[in-house]
């Protein structure tokens, strides 16, 4: 070979490894000095950067970090377009992210090997580089003496209330959790009204009650009386259901199905701030209980998975809804979390097609959520100075719906009245449907004090059931003598309410005894 093309195969190889150099290079994700300084390492004998080291060295770049909440579920927090987003660090967009930044900047896919290097060096992250969980909430949450209501749109903003004002805020904290099903609120509008609400709920009275709850909704770490929205067909009750769940926590699934299976329910409960439960016509004793942990904070233990051991202690303060032809809340225990509220029927020279309906509503949101806030605002103000004379059992819900009437214009009494009343109501209809609550409303008709073994006083309420129309044989009338001082346990509250008072000696040498008085 003559020495001319010696030198241009020279010049050739030469240009070849460089570019196969270069190339390998920028797979590692290197800019042009870097390539430099990675070269000169490896001259020293120090390894070059692997994929995920490259990966993990962008999102730091981008300053993207990963956190655990109170569940040890694990998150990313990543800036985008000037505001900071919260997203599940297993989910589709963290990973979606990851291959987006490794292509964008080595022009190369990442294997699912690498990104999953990647997101266990991020959990590791999250769960030891800061100890402390963040707590993230549902919609809304109390925050350094503020409520925060997450707007879940794409900007990532919230309204923050605090007394004597409201406002929308750009950037807020790391606060909340999001899923898929949920939708963005509108913009709030200021000098807005709630009343405005009534136009598209019609109810039979309790307009006051209903106001007070509805802006009650938005008040965080508190029990929240459970509305029951029942009436014939014709009333709209799935139709007012849907608006309520659009004004409190809009949702693609603006209508739930009340699931007898615990963890579905408690997906449910965690995944949503209001839970509307449409077309309910019966609740197990179970069930019943589960609402009313649900209502109140207590916990529930669920296994993360079902092939695993660990699990998760949740504590839930939801505020859920039931809607149905009748009650189907059953329990004292539950009845007494409620609040019920007769729908109108609609005639059908005034009923209108479900478009007309959405729109008209859609029209008034801004001005009935705007509304809400400016209440809300000035009922923070009020609240601390608010002393009831007697709690009923949901003492905190009764406190600030008290506050929230006082804002609405001095109906705070209105509220207690119609809160009352509404007590009345339901304690009424649990005597109804419950055989020995009415057997013994009957027997205290005509005897102001009724003294008597259970075991006889079992014969005595089956001895008077016929003549009440009540089958001694049905379900719901107890079998033993054991059973019928459970059952009275359970319904003193609802005979007290009724002016009964129930006493129970408990076991004795010759048997238990019941004590009925007329309360003073």
């Amino acid at each position: 070979m003559k020495k001319k093309d010696t030198h241009r195969c020279s010049r050739q190889n030469q240009t070849s490894n460089g570019n196969r150099r270069h190339s390998e290079e920028n797979i590692n994700g290197a800019t042009s000095d870097e390539n430099q300084s990675s070269a000169d390492n490896g001259k020293k004998g120090n390894p070059r950067k692997t994929k995920a080291q490259v990966i993990l060295g962008l999102l730091d770049m981008i300053g993207a970090s990963s956190f655990h909440d109170e569940a040890k579920d694990l998150f990313l927090t990543i800036p985008v377009n000037g505001h900071m987003e919260t997203w599940p660090l297993n989910g589709k967009d963290c990973k979606t992210l990851i291959q987006g930044l490794y292509y964008i900047d080595t022009g190369d896919v990442a294997s699912a090997g690498t990104i999953g290097q990647v997101l266990a060096v991020l959990a590791a992250k999250a769960l030891y580089d800061n100890l402390k969980p963040v707590p993230l909430s549902t919609r809304i949450v109390n925050h350094d003496g503020a409520i925060w209501y997450d707007l879940s749109n794409q900007d990532w903003q919230a309204v923050r209330v605090t007394e004597g004002r409201w406002e929308i805020v750009d950037n807020p904290p790391t606060l909340f959790r999001r899923y898929r099903h949920q939708a963005a609120q509108v913009m709030p509008q200021p000098g807005g009204d709630v009343r405005k609400i009534l136009r598209h709920v019609k109810l039979n009275g309790q307009e006051t009650l209903f106001l007070c709850w509805l802006i009650c909704s938005f008040v965080p770490g508190i029990p929240h009386a459970m509305p029951i929205l029942h009436g014939i067909q014709g009333t709209g009750k799935t139709t007012t259901c849907s608006l309520i769940k659009t004004i409190i926590d809009p949702s693609m699934l603006n209508i739930l199905t009340l699931n007898r299976d615990m963890r579905s329910l408690v997906i449910c409960l965690q995944q949503h701030w209001f839970l509307p439960f449409d077309n309910v016509s019966k609740i197990s004793d179970e069930l019943s209980d589960t609402l009313c942990r649900a209502i109140t904070g207590k916990t529930s233990q669920q296994r993360k998975l079902f092939k695993d051991a660990d699990d998760v202690i949740f504590t839930f303060k939801r505020i859920l809804a039931l809607n149905g032809i009748n009650n189907a809340a059953h329990r004292p225990d539950l009845i007494d979390r409620a609040l019920l509220f007769e729908l109108q029927r609609i005639s059908d020279s005034k009923r209108r097609e479900e478009a007309d309906v959405l729109s008209a509503f859609e029209a008034d949101r801004p001005a009935i959520l705007g509304g809400i806030f400016d209440i809300l605002c000035k009922a923070i103000s009020i609240y601390p100075s608010v002393k009831l004379e007697s709690m009923p059992r949901m003492a905190d819900f009764a406190r600030w719906g008290y506050a929230v009437g006082e804002a609405l214009g001095g109906l705070g009494p209105e509220f207690l009245n119609q809160y009352e009343d509404n007590r009345e109501i339901q304690n009424t209809e649990l005597i109804s449907i419950d055989p020995v609550a009415s057997l013994v409303v009957e027997l205290m008709a005509r005897n102001d004090r009724w003294h008597e073994r259970v075991s006889d006083f079992r014969l005595t309420l089956k001895g008077i059931a016929k003549d009440h129309g009540i089958n001694p044989q049905s379900k719901g009338f107890p079998k033993a003598d054991n059973a019928l001082s459970r059952h009275l346990t359970r319904i003193t509250p609802v005979l007290e309410q009724a002016g009964i008072k129930c006493e129970n000696s408990g076991h004795t040498r010759n048997g238990s005894y019941i004590t009925l008085s007329r309360a003073q």
